[in-house]
Parts: C-alpha cells; sequence; structure tokens
C-alpha cells in the first residue's frame, strides 16, 4: 500500500499523456515533423543524416542533433513499413505560427483521412514514437521519486510530490506525447542526478564507490551526450559533483579513479560523435548548423535576452501547438501560487537551517561525534547548480537564436521538482513539527490544483482547438438563410445560411461566427506533400467585417475549419458548420454595427452574411437630463452647433449627443435635420441615418448614448441673418415622423430646435444683402 500513492500518480500520467498524443493531431508541436523524418531519414537509409548546403527542410535542424533518439526511433519506423510519408503530409500555407494572439489557422499541418484512426503507415508509426517519449517520461518520473527518496529517506510526502507536480504538469505532459528528442535527454540527466545521488549516500555511510555504478554512471553521460548537447555541461556537472562528494567526504583518493572510469566512459561512447561533428562542420557540437539553419547569429544582447524570460517561464507552465496555443489565465496564476509558496516555505527552512547549525556549532560534544560528510545543504546547492548551468547554457545558446522555449529547461526539471516540494512541505525538521503536519495534511491541493491544470488543458484547449467542423442535418432556425440567387459561390460550394453567435463585442473582443457550407460536386483531393493539387485546389475562404466608412475590422484568409478541414476534404452533399472566430482590431471606432461579408478567394464577389455590434469599452456617461424625447425610446441629450458663425457655402457640423432610457427602439430611423423655419420646405436639409448608417437605431440598447454628427452646406447665395436648425426622426419606409415632446409638452412639426447658426457676408462680397 505503500507504493499506491505511486502507482496512482503515474497511472494518471501515462492516461493523460497518452490523451494529450490522440488530441493533438500529428506535427502539431515544435520540429515534430522534423523528429520525424530524421528518424524516417535512418530507417530508410541506414546511415546518419548530413546537414548540406542545401540543406533538407524536412529534417532541417535536427539532422544535426546528437542522434541517439532517432537511432531508437528508426527500427520502430522500419518495422511498420511507413513509406510516402512526404507526399502524405500536407503544410498549411497559412499557419499561424508562434503566435498566441492567433484565432485560426493554429495548424501547422493540414490533416487527411491518412491520419485517421486505426493508424497505418507514417501515422502508426509517429504514434508510436509518441509512445516511447510518454516512456521516456514515465522514467523520468521515477526518477524525480528516487531521487526525492535518496535526500529523504525518512519521509516519502516530498518523493511523491515532486513527482505528482511534474507528472501533472501541463507542458510536460504536451511534450511527453510529442516526437522530441527533448524528453530522452530529460530522463538520462535525470538518471544522471539519481545516480550522483546514490554515490553521495554511499559516500556518506563510508562505503566506496563500486566501480559498477561508476561505469553505468559514464555510459548514462555518454548517452545523454547522444541525444542532445546539453549532455556535455552534464558530463561536466557530473565531474565537479563527485570531486565535491569526495572532498567534503574526506575521500579525495578515490576522486581520480571515478573520475577517469565515468569521465573516461562518457568520452568513449559519446566522442565519436564529437569528431564527426568536428570533420563535418568545423563545430564539435554543431551548434552552428543550428545557427545557420535559423537565419543566422541573432547577436542578441543581455537585456533582449532577460526579457524574453516571461515567454520561457510561461512556455515552461503551458503552451501548445506551434507556440500558438496559451492556456487560460488561471491556469499560470495556479502554478505561479505554487511556487510563490514554495518559495516562501524554503525561505523558512533556510532560517530553521541557520538556526539548527548555530545550535550544532556551539555544542562541542556534537562537533566530536560527528562525522566529517557532505551535508544536504550543500547537495542541494549543486542541485541547484545544474538548473542554472542548464539555463546558462540555454542563455548563451538565446544569445545567438530564439529559443525562449520553457521545454528547454526539461533536463533540469528533477531539481526544479524537489526544489518546490522541498518548500511546500518542508523535510528534515526544518519547519515547526506543528506546522509540518499541518502542511502535510494539506499537501495534495496542490496536486490536486495541478491535475486540474493539465486536464483543463487537455480537454478545453489543445482538443477543441483541432476538432474539424461537424457535419450537421440541417439548418438550425436561428440561422439566417443566404439569399437563394447568392448561395452558389463558385468552385463547387454553396453557402447556405450564417448564425453569429456574439450579441455585441469590446474592440479588441472576440466574435463567433458559424456559415454554413456545402460541397456540391466531388472533391479531388490535393497532394504534393503539402502543396495543394493543381487540378483541384482548395477553396480558400475569405471573412472581412467593416465598420464605419468601410474601414476593415477582422479579417480571415485561410482553409477552411479554422484552416484544418479544406473543402476537398468534404464528402458531397453534406453541410459543414463551419464555426470560427475573429478578433475586432482593437482601434475599430464604435460604436458601430458592423457588417460581415463571406466570399472565397478568386471567385465570386462576397456577400453580407451578418452584423456584428460593436461597442465601446466604455460607453459616455448618461446624461442628467435631456432636450426632448423622440418617440418611446430616444431621447435628445444635447446638440452643439459648431461654427456658430459660418458664411455662404461653408459646412455647419450639428453635433447630436442621442441617450435611450428605455426599451429597445427596434426600427432603423433616419435622423431630420433641417435649416430655416419649420413649418416651409427647409433651405438645407442634412437627413441621414444615425453615424451615417454606421450604427442604426434598431441596435440601440436601453442606457446607450451615442455620439452624432451631421453636416449642413450652406448654399452660397443665402443671405445674411440668424437660421433656426431643427432635429427629429422619422420611418424612411413610410416618411412618419416621430412624436417629438419638451418636458412632456408635444413640438409642433414633431421637431426640435438644436440651435442657432448665424450667417455673415463673406469678405468682400458686394452681393451680400446689408
Amino acid at each position: 500500500m505503500r507504493r499506491a500513492p505511486l502507482v496512482l500518480i503515474l497511472l494518471l500520467y501515462l492516461l493523460i499523456t497518452i490523451g494529450y498524443g490522440i488530441a493533438n493531431p500529428l506535427f502539431e508541436a515544435p520540429d515534430e515533423h522534423s523528429h520525424y523524418f530524421t528518424a524516417q531519414y535512418i530507417a530508410d537509409n541506414r546511415r546518419l543524416p548530413v546537414v548540406e548546403a542545401d540543406y533538407d527542410e524536412w529534417m532541417g535542424q535536427e539532422a544535426a542533433q546528437p542522434p541517439l533518439y532517432y537511432l531508437l526511433g528508426a527500427p520502430i519506423v522500419a518495422a511498420v513499413g511507413a513509406v510516402g510519408a512526404r507526399e502524405q503530409v500536407w503544410l498549411n500555407p497559412f499557419a499561424s505560427i508562434g503566435d498566441a494572439s492567433a484565432l485560426n489557422n493554429l495548424n501547422w499541418v493540414v490533416h487527411t483521412p491518412a491520419e485517421d484512426w486505426p493508424w497505418t503507415g507514417f501515422a502508426l508509426a509517429a504514434h508510436l514514437l509518441r509512445l516511447v517519449s510518454t516512456l521516456f517520461g514515465l522514467g523520468t518520473l521515477l526518477c524525480i521519486y528516487a531521487a526525492g527518496r535518496l535526500l529523504w529517506p525518512d519521509d516519502t510526502v516530498p518523493a511523491l510530490l515532486a513527482t505528482a507536480l511534474v507528472a501533472f504538469l501541463p507542458q510536460f505532459n504536451f511534450i511527453h506525447a510529442t516526437i522530441t528528442n527533448d524528453t530522452l535527454i530529460t530522463l538520462l540527466a535525470s538518471a544522471t542526478l539519481v545516480q550522483l545521488l546514490d554515490l553521495w549516500r554511499r559516500s556518506g555511510r563510508g562505503e566506496a564507490w563500486p566501480w559498477t555504478r561508476l561505469a553505468l554512471l559514464g555510459l548514462t553521460i555518454g548517452l545523454a551526450a547522444l541525444s542532445k548537447t546539453a549532455g556535455i555541461l552534464l558530463l561536466v556537472y557530473s565531474l565537479v559533483f563527485l570531486a565535491v562528494v569526495a572532498w567534503g567526504d574526506g575521500h579525495l583518493r578515490r576522486l581520480a579513479p571515478a573520475l577517469a572510469l565515468a569521465g573516461g566512459l562518457a568520452v568513449v561512447v559519446a566522442g565519436w560523435l564529437w569528431l564527426r561533428n568536428a570533420s563535418l562542420y568545423g563545430d564539435p557540437t554543431a551548434a552552428n548548423q543550428f545557427i545557420r539553419l535559423a537565419g543566422g547569429d541573432r547577436n542578441a544582447s543581455v537585456v533582449k535576452v532577460l526579457g524574453e524570460t516571461d515567454g520561457l517561464l510561461v512556455s515552461l507552465v503551458a503552451v501548445f501547438g506551434w507556440f500558438s496555443l496559451r492556456a487560460p489565465d488561471w491556469v499560470y496564476w495556479v502554478w505561479g501560487a505554487i511556487v510563490a509558496l514554495a518559495l516562501i516555505g524554503a525561505l523558512a527552512c533556510l532560517v530553521g537551517w541557520a538556526r539548527s547549525a548555530r545550535e550544532k556549532s556551539s555544542d562541542p560534544a556534537g562537533r566530536q561525534s560527528s562525522r566529517r560528510t557532505t551535508p544536504l545543504w550543500l547537495v542541494a546547492l549543486m542541485l541547484a547548480g545544474w538548473l542554472v548551468l542548464v539555463y546558462a547554457g540555454l542563455f548563451s545558446f538565446m544569445l545567438r537564436t530564439e529559443a525562449a522555449q520553457g521545454r528547454l529547461l526539461f533536463p533540469a526539471i528533477l531539481p526544479i521538482a524537489l526544489g518546490v516540494a522541498w518548500g511546500l512541505v518542508g523535510s528534515g525538521g526544518c519547519a515547526a513539527r506543528r506546522l509540518q503536519r499541518t502542511v502535510r495534511r494539506f499537501a495534495a491541493v496542490p496536486v490536486l490544483l495541478a491535475l486540474a491544470t493539465t486536464l483543463a488543458c487537455l480537454v478545453l484547449v489543445v482538443q477543441p482547438s483541432y476538432a474539424r467542423p461537424p457535419v450537421v442535418d440541417g439548418i438550425p432556425a436561428d440561422a439566417t438563410r443566404v439569399l437563394p440567387q447568392l448561395i452558389d459561390r463558385g468552385q463547387g460550394l454553396s453557402l447556405l445560411a450564417a448564425r453569429s453567435e456574439t450579441d455585441a463585442a469590446r474592440p479588441g473582443e472576440v466574435v463567433w461566427l458559424t456559415l454554413y457550407w456545402r460541397a456540391d460536386v466531388p472533391a479531388a483531393p490535393a497532394s504534393d506533400g503539402g502543396e495543394t493539387g493543381e487540378e483541384a485546389p482548395p477553396p480558400e475562404l475569405v471573412i472581412e467585417v467593416f465598420g464605419r466608412d468601410g474601414e476593415r475590422i477582422a479579417n480571415l484568409h485561410g482553409y477552411h475549419g479554422r484552416g484544418q478541414y479544406p473543402a476537398t476534404l468534404w464528402s458531397p452533399g453534406a453541410i459543414i458548420a463551419d464555426r470560427f472566430p475573429l478578433r475586432v482590431d482593437p482601434a475599430t471606432r464604435a460604436p458601430v454595427l458592423a457588417r460581415v461579408f463571406a466570399r472565397l478567394a478568386d471567385g465570386l464577389p462576397g456577400i453580407e452574411v451578418a452584423t456584428v455590434k460593436v461597442v465601446p469599452a466604455a460607453w459616455p456617461v448618461a446624461p442628467e437630463t435631456t432636450l426632448a424625447e423622440l418617440g418611446d425610446h430616444i431621447a435628445l441629450a444635447g446638440t452643439v452647433i459648431s461654427p456658430p458663425t459660418a458664411q455662404p457655402g461653408e459646412t455647419v457640423i450639428v453635433n447630436v449627443r442621442w441617450y435611450v432610457p428605455r426599451g429597445v427602439p427596434g426600427t432603423d430611423y433616419t435622423t431630420l435635420v433641417h435649416l430655416g423655419q419649420p413649418d416651409r420646405v427647409p433651405l438645407v436639409t442634412g437627413d441621414q441615418p444615425p453615424l451615417s448608417g454606421a450604427y442604426p437605431t434598431r441596435a440601440w440598447q436601453v442606457g446607450e448614448t451615442i455620439e452624432d454628427a451631421y453636416r449642413l452646406t450652406l448654399p452660397d447665395d443665402l443671405p445674411r441673418g440668424r437660421y433656426p436648425i431643427w432635429i427629429g426622426m422619422y420611418d424612411p419606409a413610410t416618411g412618419e415622423r416621430l412624436a417629438a415632446t419638451v418636458d412632456g409638452e408635444p413640438q409642433p412639426n414633431n421637431v426640435v430646435l438644436a440651435g442657432w447658426v448665424d450667417v455673415a457676408c463673406a469678405p468682400g462680397d458686394t452681393g451680400c444683402d446689408e
């Protein structure tokens, strides 16, 4: 029963991570396709790839990576018999890579039936490689638990807590559900740290270091160096760790043979790769090839790299896809709170350790009876040193190329996890006993919170982001049908109806729209390994949203299904409910009833399919009093004539503030603006819908205050004098004016005096009436 919690943690990890591997389509992770095709190359050619001047873009920089991960994967690819993968992988030309604000075209690859269950060919091979990565993650979790037990042999709580936090870290689950060598270097680095801790324990008990253990350590380090360049750092770190332990325990005589055996074996295992890289690329690490393929050395400053820390930490917790999918904000708050509590607990432990050290130093008997051993605090400091070394290596790499990716810190996940667990629960008596009991009673809380974050990311972020639009039986009743003569959009597609799901949005917010399409003719599937077939290129959907004065405030261009379900994959006659989000431009002038147009690129003109109400981030303050009321729902809150004095031929602006005190107008009214006597033919008119029709009265809601303006151009022959300007509203379909009242009194002709304009003579105008 003591192992039941560990078994449960590992089982949940396996289920969740396999779930990520199923929900996340193939190659929707950083460089996953390159990792796969590097293994495929080795399987097909039975040799390691070489990065040429004209390099293979399907493998990219991974061809210069240490090869162990690909050598382990190649037999799986060969056993499956995967062939023709390059011809079956269809790259999305509209993909939004590295843009976490993107809402559509999140997919790097267009996913065809070749990837559907039951898996065969390259899809089966790729999913098996993903499973291998998942098992590597399982091994890493076992290493974390083993390391915790070595540090705290009398306490299972911190070891279990550290294991669980990593097992339910969303980014750990996601990365270990993909094809990447990061999973192997993470396992081997963690295994190396466990072996170092085991040697520390043995040395502390006065035991000699078994040569078999040292040989295993050297082999593990060598394999790590064959997995990723961080293995070189691991070699240096391990030798320093052994030296510190030997010095701390007073066993310096055993150091030289240990270093020779462990270090020598590691060099024997990995040295051939360094020689090969030096011969091929002039760099034992082949890092120069990474830089070249990434576009060259960016020569970033230290300040710039430090400025990328936020992205590094966020992606350590949860960033999915090609850096284009972020978790909900609360996920980052949860993990931030866990780390913050751990830091507080760690400070308390450090204070406790310092106090304990002072007490021991004042106890002569204690000093005499103590045996010389490397203290736990020094071992903890060395474990933290591995994290510092990994970050330093990443930092130096980031100076040369963009690499602010949290997964690159995973080789140091073991000390990170143990440090957080230690800070959360304390161990070895560093906290008061009563406090320890209280904290341990709630130790499951951060685990449950972590579990909630990764499940939420799987179910609410990853899975829906790559879901294909559904096939429906018919058009829902609340959808607006397209006019029959406009249904045919060309290219074999018909647009049947549209449905807007967002009542109102502010600038910068997202609106959702569903278009109901039907394929009228059988589609010829695209091919050519990412290039659409020449005979039947997939139709490209174009959505444009226009605000005031025809300004485009949102748009979408790509394949249907948010870029994931081109029409060439549809069945003839099937109705596709193509639902997608659009982000309103933050600079949009509001309020406005924006018009949504849909079309196919290089096809028929777009048609208006919906309207979207965009309101200000904050409405103007509601007026305390109003000048008049027009009908039952509209009030005239204020008017300003600008300029109050004008010359013939000039334009006068009538600034108006409308207010909706109650109800909803529900009808599109036109504003009446007349200059002259209200019972006579107006001298000038400026009638037009409010906001030039950009925000019709049918969209107005109770409590809204609308700033409006109308233009009156004075006739060139208008005599000098003082003229009234009248305002009202009418139904353009009938010409009937809304009843105008002031303080409850009906107004003649249902108009309200908006103000006066004084017309003066133009300088030098001899024809002006004196």
